[in-house]
């Protein structure tokens, strides 16, 4: 029988082990406690914000699949770059860092169409969230510091 911790922990897991031509560079779990943090850092920096728009808030941060370190990057952001009284919903779930993502098949194919050089601009990563392997472009490996695993 699990615990209520991993009730809790499975409850929040990310569910971003599918391959669709982009993935989120975020990784790990949602948990209770960064989501009451962060809640609480929302509701200092915004104080006229009703107790209906937190609830609605984790919801949704919970039904898109939000990691810890996406909810807090995601609240630092919009507390940064909010320009109206107050922020919406949308734009807190908007906010993701993510990249494009090739299968083995699709750099060949851009061998195949005339771009000899598709091997080298593209290096193949294994991420321990996805099934296979992908092919990410070496500037996103470059500027996000992407290690294979």
């Amino acid at each position: 029988m699990p615990t209520s911790h991993e009730s809790l922990m499975k409850t929040f897991q990310s569910n971003s082990n599918k391959i669709d031509g982009e993935i989120s560079l975020y990784k790990g779990i949602l948990t209770l406690q960064t989501i009451v943090q962060c809640s609480v850092k929302v509701k200092k920096a915004f104080p006229d914000l009703p107790a209906e728009f937190f609830e609605v808030f984790q919801e949704m941060i919970k039904s898109e699949a939000f990691t810890d370190e996406r909810l807090m990057d995601a609240v630092d952001n919009v507390i940064k770059t909010c320009i109206y009284p107050k922020p919406t919903i949308a734009q807190f779930i908007s906010f993701d860092k993510r990249i494009k993502v090739h299968k083995y098949p699709e750099i060949v194919k851009m061998v195949e169409d005339g771009d000899p050089n598709a091997f080298d601009r593209y290096k193949r990563i294994k991420f321990d969230n996805l099934p296979e392997a992908v092919w990410v472009h070496v500037n996103d490996i470059a500027k996000y510091n992407i290690k294979s695993t």
